[in-house]
C-alpha cells in the first residue's frame, strides 16, 4: 500500500513539473530547435511564471527607456541576459537565479531611472 501511495505521489509530482507552461516572452508551442533553457521554462510552471514576470518588467523598462533614448541599451542587456540564461542548459536553479536577478535589475531600472 505504501508503495502504491508513493507511486501515485511521484506521478502527481511529475505531472506538475512536466506540464507545459505558458511563457510570456516566447512560444512554448514549437520547442524543436529552441535553447534547452527555454524548453525547461516551458516544462516548469514556476519558471514559466518567472518568465511572465520578467517579460512584464522588460516591457516596462523598454517604455521607460524610450524617454531617455536608451532602448538600444535595454535590448542589448536583454540579449546578453538571454545568452547567460541559455548557458544554464536545463539547470532549474541556474535558470531560476537568472530570472530572479534579471527581474531585480529591470525593476531597479524602471523605478530609479
Amino acid at each position: 500500500m505504501k508503495l502504491l501511495i508513493g507511486a501515485i505521489a511521484a506521478a502527481a509530482l511529475m505531472s506538475v513539473t512536466m506540464a507545459p507552461a505558458k511563457a510570456a516572452s516566447f512560444s512554448c508551442m514549437e520547442l524543436e530547435g529552441r535553447p534547452a533553457a527555454e524548453v525547461r521554462v516551458c516544462q516548469s510552471r514556476w519558471l514559466g511564471s518567472l518568465d511572465e514576470r520578467m517579460d512584464s518588467w522588460y516591457r516596462r523598462a523598454l517604455e521607460r527607456a524610450r524617454y531617455f533614448d536608451q532602448t538600444g541599451k535595454v535590448r542589448s542587456e536583454q540579449r546578453d541576459w538571454m545568452a547567460a540564461r541559455n548557458a544554464c542548459g536545463t539547470g532549474f536553479f541556474c535558470i531560476r537565479r537568472a530570472y530572479l536577478n534579471r527581474i531585480r535589475d529591470l525593476k531597479n531600472y524602471v523605478e530609479h531611472v
